[in-house]
């Protein structure tokens, strides 16, 4: 069985504040000066009064005295989301736990019942320990599987308190629900599936496997799965073997940007993802590069690979591949850049070029230097002369946590 203990957001800033999580009226705003800001997490009071929740728009909320309209506050958020996390580890070992987010994740008490009692218990302690020691509400969602857990959660835990469903339970408890509500439907593929006469979670389990598949490929059979409870995805992992997979870093832009202007963006984002590289000691083969174009563009998505003939740890070789596939990219408006690394190995098996061995050194010493220089007085410290233009995002960055103020 797994369990997907969540933390709203909205109920530590009503325990900071002396308010009641329940009963009060709280929306957390990523940034209160932007009309069209986005809700981070809403009290249960505001959703069932006025239908303000997660994703909604600063704009949208009435002007009611009684709701709280308070600023997201990342760093207090991430403290309280690791003191969870340290909670937890009492009962489970780190390679059962799975974050998902800085408000949720999974585990699991596989071979530790002998010690804790059942998931059920385990969870009922859970809640009362972070209940004592940090004056917090959990919602609890329990099921054989993390598909499961994750719906039971969002649709009946997080009024609850607690719920749990079996695979028995599915077709009366989990079947009528609308497929807008299930964890993985999209807005777009809710439209999809409604064109196919599929608006519920038991519609889309007796769809045709075959048609689904034809359409949506992959994706269309793992929906036709999920709605039978089948997830196969194991929640027992090796920490360092999913660290060694690869590290990724993006951003949703302000506004829309020409490929100049991203050119900026992609040096900055790449300088941090090879600091990361160095900070775990590790050296990349593949960089890719992905970008979203602005609504205004008709065109869909970009994503490409290259790998590299020798992996590198250091900026300049990714670069130079990164640029060679945004000059390959459609011309048009971008709106999201991100770019990853992967097919990782250990920094110290890395074999320099016999020619060009003086040079990387020489870059190597000059990363480090900058490493220590942001560890020691913040990522603001030390920039590109490019960060400074208008194109530049990693001095804005420096001030945030998660895209947010601390």
């Amino acid at each position: 069985m797994i369990s997907n203990p969540y933390l709203s957001l909205s109920s530590v800033e009503a325990v900071e504040r002396g308010l009641n999580p329940l009963k009060d009226m709280i929306a957390v705003v990523g940034d209160l000066s932007r009309r069209g800001s986005v809700v981070l997490a809403a009290s249960p009071a505001i959703k069932d009064r006025y239908g303000i929740k997660t994703g909604s728009r600063l704009y949208e909320i009435p002007d009611d005295p009684r709701i709280y309209v308070v600023p997201a506050r990342m760093a207090l958020y991430i403290e309280r989301s690791m003191q969870i996390l340290n909670i937890v580890h009492r009962f489970v070992p780190a390679e059962a736990i799975q974050p998902y987010s800085i408000d949720e994740l999974f585990f699991t008490t596989l071979h530790s019942e002998r010690l804790f009692g059942s998931i059920h218990d385990v969870a009922m302690s859970l809640k009362r320990t972070v209940y004592k020691e940090l004056g917090l509400l959990l919602a609890v969602g329990i099921g054989p599987n993390k598909f499961l857990a994750k719906v039971i959660l969002d649709n009946y835990a997080k009024k609850t308190g607690l719920a749990a469903v079996t695979y028995a339970d599915i077709p009366a408890v989990l079947w009528p629900l609308p497929i807008q509500d299930v964890w993985g439907i999209g807005r777009r593929m809710q439209l999809n599936l409604n064109r196919l006469g599929i608006y519920r979670l038991g519609d889309l389990a007796k769809a045709p496997l075959s048609l689904l598949r034809s359409r949506y490929g992959v994706i269309g059979e793992q929906l036709y799965y999920h709605a039978w409870g089948v997830d196969l995805s194991p929640v027992i992992v090796d920490p360092y073997a999913e660290a060694r997979k690869g590290f990724s870093t993006g951003v949703t832009l302000m506004r829309d940007y020409n490929k100049l202007d991203a050119l900026i963006v992609i040096y900055e984002l790449t300088d941090q993802i090879t600091a990361k590289l160095r900070r775990y000691r590790l050296a990349a083969f593949t960089v890719s590069l992905s970008i979203r174009y602005s609504n205004k563009e008709p065109m869909p998505g970009y994503h490409k690979s290259r790998t590299l003939y020798a992996a590198s740890c250091l900026s300049v070789p990714f670069l130079e591949v990164l640029q060679q596939l945004l000059h390959a990219s459609n011309d048009g408006l971008i709106r999201h850049i991100s770019i990853s690394v992967s097919n990782l190995v250990e920094e110290s098996a890395v074999q320099l070029d016999l020619f060009d061995s003086a040079y990387h050194e020489k870059l190597r010493r000059l990363s480090r230097t900058t490493d220590a220089i942001q560890q020691r007085h913040g990522s603001a410290a030390i920039l590109r002369a490019i960060s400074l233009t208008d194109a530049g995002i990693a001095l804005n960055k420096s001030h945030k946590i998660g895209g947010h103020y601390e």
